[in-house]
């Protein structure tokens, strides 16, 4: 039987200008409701500046039943942080999500996967500052950030922190995530339902995606310093984004990371040499 999907959604603001109206509020609102009517709970990875300029949001959040865990204090990828301004900024940022939540905050999400062989050293603070896991890898080579040869099943790392690893379709030599962000968008649902039968057993499906996934009325936006068809591809084809994670969700989905890992459903992980 195939292992159930968990829904994870990295809740940032991707506005290029800050003097234009934020609207990841109002796409998180909308969501909301429509996971409960899907009736799908999963894990919110909430960036600590979305926490603090946006409390009363965080809030509903929790109160829906969703699992907060931390997506870093400003979305800077670890490879472009010291290891002193990380622990700094990973412990504000759990304490404005545990304030909001009044529950701890166990799990972390690195900005763009960028868990790397150059940002190794995260690991360690993670497991210092008392996180259970860590969903920050993707273990395959990637034009941005990946780490080849790890495993795509969750493992253990030796500081004895859980990693749960971006799933990853399998074509030819190719690895690529495929259940979120825009692979999500540009894949045709019959394809992500095929790889998903492809998948090894012991790997985790899990989706994740971002509130501009979802926001089909946004303005078209050039990314600074970006070329011009990678501003389109993140812009293009969300009107789908809903549809096909209701088909990938409709036979129930698993229960947030936190809860997971409670039950003992990591148990059989296995630990990094």
């Amino acid at each position: 039987m195939r292992a159930a999907l968990t829904f994870t959604l990295d809740l940032e603001d991707h506005r290029e200008h800050r003097a234009a109206p934020a609207r990841y509020p109002a796409i998180t609102r909308e969501l909301l409701p429509w996971l409960a009517e899907l009736k799908v709970r999963g894990t919110f990875f909430v960036v600590g500046e979305v926490a603090a300029a946006e409390p009363a949001l965080i809030r509903e959040v929790a109160a829906a039943g969703h699992e907060l865990a931390l997506h870093s204090w400003d979305h800077t990828p670890l490879t472009a942080i010291t290891p002193a301004r990380f622990r700094d900024d990973t412990v504000r940022g759990r304490s404005v999500l545990e304030d909001l939540s009044g529950k701890p905050v166990q799990g972390y999400r690195a900005p763009i996967f960028s868990l790397t062989p150059a940002s190794r050293w995260a690991v360690g603070i993670l497991a210092e500052l008392g996180f259970r896991y860590s969903s920050s890898v993707l273990a395959a080579p990637h034009p941005l950030y990946g780490y080849p040869g790890l495993p795509s099943a969750p493992f253990q790392w030796p500081e004895g922190l859980l990693e749960i690893p971006a799933p990853l379709a399998r074509l030819g030599a190719w690895r690529l995530p495929y259940l979120g962000g825009f692979y999500l968008r540009y894949l045709p649902l019959p394809l992500i339902q095929w790889l998903r039968t492809c998948a090894p057993r012991d790997e985790l499906p899990w989706t994740y995606c971002h509130p501009y996934d979802f926001d089909v009325d946004e303005a078209f936006t050039p990314i600074r310093d970006a070329a011009l068809w990678v501003s389109v591809l993140l812009w293009c084809r969300r009107r789908g984004t809903r549809g096909k994670l209701a088909r990938l969700m409709a036979d129930g989905c698993a229960p947030p990371f936190a809860e997971q890992l409670a039950r003992g459903d990591f148990a059989q992980a296995k630990t990094l040499p």
